[in-house]
């Protein structure tokens, strides 16, 4: 579905034009060193468009020192410090000292005093930060304490007997907070925090849908933060708080960085569904309304998700998108066991257009459960803007009436990593890509970009010609198509090895028994009975009391003669 939104005010326009003028021009100027130029094109930007810009409000004390005016450098900082206060953000000190322009005033009184002054605060926040930082781990040892798996005695019962009580569990803490901070433990020596957004009236008998929210710029944080305060519920994230607030839902704003993120390397990824897993621990989350949503490398990481590890999630939505999977291949098929809904804009350098009309084509073509939503007019920072947020009402009216289906009766799944070899009840469990004939469904799935956008030195969009594939695909894959009916399973593959299947009560008649075929021959019949070790193991590592796997069948595709 393309759906266009028309600007029609043009004084709007005007003054998005002009706020990208002064400062592309700004910046312009400071590349050719007219540092005078610069200055005065970042101080028309504070003075008529945005005063509270820390961002601006540095450039031009910066450019005030390249013209070398003392008077105006001295100005411009105390403008940025008091910016940095106004927007929460008063641990700046490193980039006063290390900034080597500034040297033009390091000896002026007033600089001293000012630097001071910052230095004194910066500790006093730090103090105080610390004092926060152990509370919340004390308040989370104490939640955790009252957490589902200490309350819930698996050992307990029969199989059976077991099943029904995870499936009925409702004995979660009540909390009084509506924002909670918890720490994630990432290694044995380093952790980060997130930030949980409960509704109004949260009420710990009945469950709720969760929405997480991947922040972008994973490449350019390096920090472990030790708490996570409710500044990611403001600003470019007004829309999810005001519409999860409406429809009930709960947010949870993880923090990635660098090394462990979203996106990549690899290496992070298991954060999200372990982060899940945690939260399931002590709140009450309707499994099957898990949702994930991001922004540039965050909704490149929702995207991700989509294609590689989708089991836990309903639904995934993405604005400024690069819809590609950064390390592996992206077998687009995959999301036909899922839903995307993807915000583009006309003005985008990360994702062109054109190739979001291209891939919209494939999707269509595929009969996938997919949108997108197109503003033109906007650059990749989209939801800085108030017209943003028709596409959050959008997405909250989807994302209201979405439902995972765990035990879905058909299934088609395409990997080239077996680690993220699952999708719900089917499992990949090894790759055959060298023996193996490569079956004549196993395309691969590609198209072609020819345009790009590009900003040139004053931020104004142009498309450019360019030659390259929507996807890279760098390894051989395996695949699968499965489907199931009336406790038969038949299964299609091509260059797999291996391949498991989970069962369900909710799937299957264990009264009968089930039989499996594969590549057209009956690989397995006879009767399966409840495995609770399997189903309570299974059970600790996800927390999925919507999805409980109660046995298997391994099958290896090929066996040996």
């Amino acid at each position: 579905m393309k759906k266009t939104l028309l600007l029609m005010l043009f004084a709007f326009l005007f003054i998005s034009a002009k706020a990208q003028d002064y400062i592309a021009m700004g910046d312009s100027c400071f590349k050719t060193k007219n540092y005078l130029c610069a200055a005065q094109n970042y101080d028309l930007f504070l003075a008529k468009v945005e005063s509270r810009s820390n961002m601006i409000a540095y450039k031009s004390a910066k450019a005030w020192a390249m013209a070398a005016d003392k008077e105006r450098t001295i100005a411009a900082i105390k403008i940025y410090v008091k910016n940095n206060y106004e927007n929460d953000y008063p641990i700046f000190s490193n980039r006063l000292i290390k900034e080597r322009a500034f040297d033009l005033v390091k000896d002026d009184e007033r600089y001293k005093n000012i630097l001071a002054a910052v230095i004194a605060k910066e500790n006093t926040i730090k103090a105080e930060e610390k004092n926060k930082a152990d509370s919340i781990v004390a308040f989370q040892a104490l939640l955790e304490k009252e957490g589902l798996l200490n309350k819930l005695d698996l050992d307990k019962g029969s199989a059976i007997e077991t099943y029904n009580r995870i499936k009925a569990y409702n004995k979660y803490p009540q909390l009084k907070h509506e924002t909670i901070s918890l720490q994630f433990k990432i290694t044995d020596s380093l952790h980060t925090a997130f930030l949980i957004v409960l509704p109004k009236d949260y009420d710990a008998h009945k469950s709720y849908r969760l929405l997480f929210f991947l922040h972008g710029a994973v490449s350019s944080n390096t920090g472990y933060p030790d708490y996570a305060d409710a500044r990611d519920t403001s600003g470019w994230n007004r829309y999810y708080t005001k519409y999860a607030t409406i429809n009930k839902v709960i947010m949870v704003y993880p923090m990635g960085n660098r090394d462990y993120n979203w996106m990549y390397p690899d290496n992070g990824f298991y954060i999200i569904p372990a982060m899940l897993k945690q939260i399931k621990q002590v709140i009450n989350v309707d499994d099957n309304r898990v949702f994930i949503s991001g922004h540039s490398n965050g909704a490149t990481g929702s995207f991700s998700y989509a294609i590689k590890q989708p089991s836990l999630f309903t639904g995934f939505y993405g604005f400024n998108t690069r819809p590609r999977v950064a390390t592996g291949g992206t077998y687009i098929r995959n999301l036909l066991n899922r839903s995307w809904f993807n915000v583009s804009v006309d003005q985008d350098y990360y994702y062109p257009p054109a190739a979001h009309d291209s891939l919209d084509k494939v999707m269509k073509g595929l009969h996938a459960d997919y949108q997108d939503h197109r503003y033109n007019g906007f650059p990749h920072w989209f939801p800085q803007f108030n017209e943003s947020e028709p596409a959050y009402k959008l997405l909250f009216a989807d994302l209201t009436m979405r439902k995972r289906n765990p035990f879905r009766p058909n299934i088609s799944w395409e990997c080239d990593d077996v680690k993220y070899g699952r999708c719900d009840w089917l499992s990949i469990t090894a790759l055959d890509t060298t023996t193996a004939a490569k079956a004549a469904w196993q395309k691969p799935i590609n198209f072609r970009i020819n345009k790009w956008v590009v900003l040139d030195k004053e931020a104004k969009a142009h498309i450019v010609d360019t030659m390259m594939n929507g996807f890279v695909y760098r390894k051989r894959s395996g695949a699968v198509k499965a489907a199931y009916s009336n406790n038969i399973f038949n299964i299609e593959t091509s260059d797999v090895g291996a391949i498991r299947i989970y069962l369900s009560p909710e799937m299957v008649d264990f009264k009968k028994p089930v039989a499996v075929t594969i590549n057209g021959k009956q690989r397995f019949k006879g009767k399966v009975i409840y495995n609770k070790q399997f189903m309570t193991d299974g059970f600790e590592a996800t927390l999925d009391k919507a999805a409980l796997w109660v046995n298997y069948i391994d099958i290896v595709v090929k066996p040996k003669i």
